[in-house]
């Protein structure tokens, strides 16, 4: 009888030891704010000078956890009359990124971009309306991570381009020789999915 409770004793003392060592370990969940690369697709607007709307897409690198690069590519309808005009911006971001708490961060930009566009007058034969705009913009966006992958963002930007005066006149596209500023706002919304680390 004395063996059996020194044996309970020692299996429980044994026991209560063994559940005092054991630690209940979750694993972390990885932000997508920590991950390297990224590569993003969105849908886009512009209001201002000229209006028009579109789709982007960019990729993003985050070399340090304060300085950001997007490199982005957008394709755009822009209303006119008589024809149809499309414009292909390229350019970049440079964004610094203030976490707020787990799942969102801020992002102020600014950066620059060049824009191939084409204007295509509905007359046959009538002369094309094609030119370079070159344009600098600053701005901010706010990011919400969704998974640890998978980011949906939110962008607001002030443009201001630089490029030749294009007017319609009736059937025909008339491209100026001199150089002026069109001041643009722009909106964008859409998701980046994050690359790199475990």
């Amino acid at each position: 009888m004395n063996n059996r409770c020194v044996f309970m004793a020692v299996m429980m003392i044994s026991a209560v030891s063994l559940a005092d060592t054991v630690e209940v370990t979750t694993p972390a969940t990885r932000s997508p704010f920590t991950r390297t690369f990224g590569l993003g697709a969105y849908a886009t607007g512009w209001a201002g000078a000229y209006g028009g709307g579109g789709v982007g897409g960019r990729l993003r690198y985050e070399a340090f956890p304060f300085l950001g690069l997007d490199l982005f590519g957008e394709a755009l309808l822009v209303p006119v009359a008589h024809g149809v005009r499309h414009d292909h911006p390229i350019g970049f971001n440079l964004f610094v990124p203030f976490r707020i708490g787990q799942v969102v961060r801020l992002r102020p930009l600014l950066g620059m971009c060049v824009t191939a566009s084409f204007f295509h007058p509905e007359e046959v034969g009538a002369p094309r309306a094609d030119t370079i705009l070159v344009g600098a913009h600053a701005g901010g966006g706010l990011e919400l991570a969704l998974h640890d992958r998978l980011s949906f963002f939110l962008e607001a930007k002030a443009v201001a381009w630089f490029g030749n005066d294009r007017s319609v006149q009736g059937w025909t596209g008339v491209v100026g020789g001199d150089v002026k500023p069109f001041l643009l706002g722009q909106a964008q919304l859409g998701f980046t999915f994050h690359l790199g680390g475990a």
